[in-house]
């Protein structure tokens, strides 16, 4: 009875095991079910500057799929991040990436240069359809805990046109504007001096 007992309850913890981990496919389902707004620790201060404190500032990360299988699932693909002011909405940072799911990782990878890829480690992190928090770190192996919700709608468009950026620079002359060579990264007020900073030390 006794080894009945205990086989049991080492098929039971196996099953347990197996259940709680979840695939790449079902990662990426979560990445992918809206946008995730909320805080990067200490990530404004190392990539924007020593001005750019906690609190003040903000991060909206959105994932798309390139395709799915046909399974109907996808584990890589576009996305878009905006850091913003949360006192300034014209003050902002836009940038396009690509993301990947692999063996629980989440990868990305900035379209702009000026932007450190980023990994999330499988064991540093919980998601869910409301909740995504953890630890992500940069290449030079810096680490900045995030906690994001999920939330329905985001206006990416006011963020991702270059000729809209462009037009409200021309407006308020003191709006530094700061974009990519392909276009494919924006940034206006104290994210656009740092990065302007950046462009003309090289």
């Amino acid at each position: 009875m006794k080894k009945f007992l205990s086989y049991t309850m080492m098929l039971l913890m196996g099953m347990f095991a197996f259940t709680s981990c979840e695939t790449d496919e079902e990662i990426a389902d979560y990445l992918i079910s809206g946008n995730w707004q909320g805080y990067l620790g200490t990530y404004y201060v190392n990539n924007w500057g020593e001005e750019f404190q906690d609190g003040e500032y903000e991060t909206v990360w959105r994932f798309d799929p390139y395709g799915y299988d046909t399974y109907g699932y996808a584990t890589s693909g576009t996305g878009y991040e905006v850091d913003y002011s949360t006192r300034y909405r014209s003050e902002y940072a836009y940038s396009a990436f690509y993301w990947e799911v692999r063996n629980g990782n989440i990868y990305i990878e900035y379209e702009d240069p000026t932007w450190n890829p980023a990994r999330i480690d499988y064991r540093d992190y919980t998601i869910s359809r409301s909740y995504f928090r953890g630890t992500m770190y940069d290449y030079e192996e810096r680490a900045y805990s995030f906690d994001m919700r999920n939330i329905s709608y985001w206006d990416w468009g006011s963020y991702s046109s270059y000729y809209w950026a462009r037009t409200r620079a021309a407006e308020a002359d003191t709006t530094d504007l700061y974009v990519s060579a392909d276009g494919k990264s924006v940034a206006t007020g104290r994210f656009a001096q740092v990065l302007n900073s950046r462009k003309a030390s090289k």
